[in-house]
């Protein structure tokens, strides 16, 4: 699929983005994905590939990621806002699914229960609601010591991604990550690590999938499970793999959005049933005339 590039105005400055739009007369509900903390909109293109043509595709960069500005206050409320201004300003109507990475799985709770009658699933791919035990201070120093990309190149082989990984791999999450200077992205690592989407949770009354890494190290098995019971739903452990399951099994992610889908929209649509029956159960008869 094509990923045409977007821009928009947002509450912070320019909000930048990707979008690939459906092809066919009859296109099943667009998904929209969040990509994971110092990441850009761009790390979910492989899922992509791997999606049918007949969805429409919304991959933005939030504030101080990829080519969005880096303006404004960061932390879950500031990106929430980012959000729902992307999905105004590029007109995604729903109801649609949302699909977020590490960070992104917190923001889309926090958009499935800002706007409910407009998700119809979430899914949280090596994500948790909150970051306990994740490391700040230690983090925040490698940044100062090594920059950003030296940090990135540090980390990512060593931490982030599964022990089984490619270097091409490692190279390409490189090349995805955040090209803000060190100061924009401590503050971004600030943000994400001390934020907590758990009391958001319990408004997220849509479908719900959970998929982390058995390596994951950022959120842990343990912590993507504490997410899926506060989602009401399971959680999928792959094996070998670790932070990035977007970017390390692409395929594999793509195959269990799209079963998440399915039953997230058969779930819908027998919900309509229902209300259309029960609404035409309760109609008053037709009079009957009188003799």
């Amino acid at each position: 699929m094509t990923l045409e590039p977007v821009r928009i105005d947002g509450p912070a400055g320019v909000l930048a983005g990707w979008i690939a739009a459906a092809e066919g007369a009859s296109p099943r509900p667009p998904v929209l994905f969040l990509h994971p903390i110092n990441m850009r909109g761009l790390i979910w293109a492989d899922v992509v590939d791997h999606l049918p043509a007949d969805r429409a595709y919304y991959l933005p960069d939030l504030r101080a990621h990829g080519d969005s500005d880096a303006q404004g206050e960061f932390g879950l409320d500031s990106w929430l806002s980012d959000i729902e201004a992307f999905i105004d300003g590029v007109g995604l109507e729903g109801p649609f699914h949302v699909v977020g990475g590490s960070l992104g799985g917190s923001l889309a709770v926090c958009l499935a229960a800002a706007r409910p009658g407009d998700v119809l699933s979430i899914t949280g791919i090596g994500s948790s609601l909150n970051f306990a035990g994740t490391e700040l201070q230690g983090v925040l120093d490698m940044f100062d010591e090594l920059g950003v990309q030296g940090a990135f190149r540090k980390v990512f082989p060593e931490i982030t991604f599964g022990p089984f990984v490619s270097p091409d791999t490692v190279e390409r999450g490189i090349a995805l990550a955040n090209p803000n200077d060190v100061e924009t992205v401590k503050r971004v690592w600030y943000a994400t690590v001390t934020s907590d989407s758990t009391e958001r949770a319990a408004d997220a009354q849509c479908p719900a999938l959970v998929i982390t890494g058995e390596y994951d190290a950022t959120c842990t098995p343990a912590l993507g499970l504490e997410m899926a019971r506060a989602l009401r739903t399971e959680q999928v452990l792959m094996p070998d793999i670790g932070h990035m399951p977007m970017l390390e099994k692409p395929g594999r992610v793509a195959e269990l959005l799209l079963g998440h889908f399915a039953a997230a929209e058969a779930a819908a649509d027998a919900a309509a049933g229902a209300t259309a029956e029960a609404g035409a159960a309760t109609d008053p008869a037709e009079p009957t005339p009188s003799s």
